[in-house]
């Protein structure tokens, strides 16, 4: 080995170690973003629920992901809460007095998103998703 060939091999293995750093650093960078999107962040969800009635028996998910206790209600009902990505909503309402129509609707962010209606004598219906 000469001394002209020290020189070439340094910078070989200073080329190698700045791609693997490189390398790794786009690694991990994928990785932290990939694991931030599936399991971070909140949405707004929108309940909203019609009746002809005036009036219908709702449950919905709460901001603590757990279903409340059916409430009578007034309508248009309109509720909106924030909730973790990844967590599963529900909404369910019943037209008490049988007659016309009843409508769920979930908004996802402000964006229609789901959405369910039903005229006499379907008298309840129901809207659910993962939110993403």
């Amino acid at each position: 080995m000469t001394l002209n060939e020290t020189p070439q091999r340094s910078n070989t293995i200073i080329g190698i170690a700045i791609a693997l750093v490189v390398v790794i650093t786009l690694i991990g960078i994928w990785f932290i973003k990939s694991r931030s999107e599936s399991t971070g962040g909140m949405r707004q969800i929108t309940y909203q629920v019609e009746a002809s009635g005036g009036y219908a028996q709702i449950i919905y998910t709460n901001s603590n992901g757990k279903n409340t206790e059916a409430q009578m209600l007034t309508t248009p009902f309109n509720k909106t809460i924030s909730v973790p990505v990844g967590t599963e909503v529900y909404l369910t309402a019943s037209n008490p007095s049988q007659t016309g129509t009843v409508v769920c609707r979930i908004k996802l962010d402000n964006k229609d998103w789901k959405e369910s209606q039903g005229k006499h004598p379907v008298d309840s219906v129901a809207c659910a998703g993962i939110v993403k």
